[in-house]
């Protein structure tokens, strides 16, 4: 816009050169005031500056995202998925793989601690909601609580980074003495036990009773910007799933230089079993980020093509307007009107056509930061926009 205003006053200062007297023999009528031409070219500048707007706003949103913390440690962590359920294995073979396969991982020197875990947070299609009854606070239309689920095997919640607000570990997969055992996040214990004391209480799911043996730390969980929500963590031992998704922290170094080490461990000891999607905790975490990067891309992409058309067509208009008023600069000239002055007043009229659209842009920007994006009003992005829309050349014309 800035260009196109620099460049649209050139015109004007071309005509202001010419010779009054033939300008004047010409002829010419007045030029008309051109309301219309006007009118688009407010249009037009205020569409440019709500989608440059809403292109700042999705680029800050989308950087504000990938630095908010998720509730656990995302840098160091190697996955890599198997699946037995094509071999229809029980229970216990399930649980006897989960035990060898995590003592032989945890045995590679580069790896600080490993667990087994059914699901992966931040994946893209979410973690399974599960229903439960607590025992002792039965729901008036007999129904079940919900909370999302997650199984996973002791030492997970070290590997992912989340602290223990209470309570312990869960017990050791070989353990056969511990009755079945949860952990529950914090929300849980806010929304279904109002604050009270959780560990010892138990929750009825699927025909099975648990036992709160502890209590993390709130993660996210399904995506980026949700409420915390509840989730029982159930132990892998009580829960054993043909398939599931390893997680290894490293000790040091990029942590992608873990999986050859762990196929390895693998391929000895079962040589038929593929490891599959295989990728560091942040590529997975990026990859559900998608959603969120397409749009920003997107107005990355049309926000400047947007305001090259605007300066291009600002520059139309001015120099179509300086070209209809030749006969009105030629009277201004032979009265005695300075070339600069003539300029001034061409670039004046064009800015307050331009703050016109500009502020209409400007509202409604507002009104879709407000209701369509329901995210936070921006300060930077909604004074800069403007600022750069209605900045006027560091040489004033007099």
């Amino acid at each position: 816009v800035c260009c196109g205003l620099a460049f649209g006053a050139a015109p004007a200062l071309q005509l202001s050169r010419v010779d009054p007297q033939l300008t004047l023999r010409a002829g010419a009528s007045t030029a008309p005031r051109g309301r219309l031409r006007h009118a688009l070219m407010a249009v037009e500048v205020g569409i440019a500056l709500v989608v440059l707007v809403v292109a700042g706003l999705f680029f800050r949103s989308f950087q504000a995202t990938r630095e908010a913390d998720p509730g656990f440690r995302r840098d160091g962590v190697l996955l890599t998925a198997y699946d037995l359920s094509g071999r229809r294995t029980t229970e216990s073979v399930n649980r006897a793989f989960a035990a060898t396969v995590l003592q032989r991982v945890r045995a590679i020197p580069a790896v600080q601690s490993a667990a087994i875990a059914s699901s992966v947070p931040l994946d893209i299609h979410g973690l399974p909601v599960r229903g439960f009854a607590i025992e002792g606070r039965a729901r008036p239309d007999g129904t079940e609580d919900e909370a999302l689920a997650n199984t996973v095997t002791p030492g997970y919640f070290e590997v992912m980074g989340i602290p223990l607000r209470a309570g312990t570990d869960f017990a050791d997969l070989n353990d056969t003495t511990s009755p079945p055992q949860a952990i529950v996040n914090e929300e849980f214990v806010r929304r279904y036990l109002d604050g009270g004391e959780p560990l010892g209480r138990r929750i009825e799911s699927r025909g099975r009773m648990y036992v709160i043996v502890g209590v993390a730390r709130n993660s996210l969980y399904n995506a980026f910007g949700d409420p915390p929500l509840p989730i029982i963590y159930y132990s892998y031992r009580d829960r054993p799933v043909a398939s599931g998704e390893l997680h290894l922290r490293a000790k040091a170094g990029p942590e992608g230089a873990l999986a050859s080490g762990v196929r390895r461990a693998v391929r000895e000891m079962d040589p038929e079993l593929p490891l599959y999607d295989v990728r560091t905790l942040n590529d997975h975490i990026d990859a559900n980020l998608i959603f969120r990067r397409v749009p920003a891309r997107m107005f990355a992409v049309a926000a400047p093509l947007l305001l090259i058309l605007a300066a291009i067509g600002i520059y139309a208009v001015v120099a179509y307007t300086v070209s209809l008023r030749i006969p009105e600069i030629g009277v201004r000239l032979a009265l005695g009107a300075t070339a600069r002055r003539i300029v001034a007043g061409f670039v004046g009229e064009s800015m307050s056509v331009i703050g016109v659209g500009a502020l209409a842009g400007w509202v409604l920007a507002f009104v879709a930061a407000l209701d369509f994006l329901a995210g936070p009003v921006d300060v930077a992005v909604f004074a800069g926009v403007p600022a750069v829309l209605l900045a006027v050349p560091s040489e004033q014309p007099n």
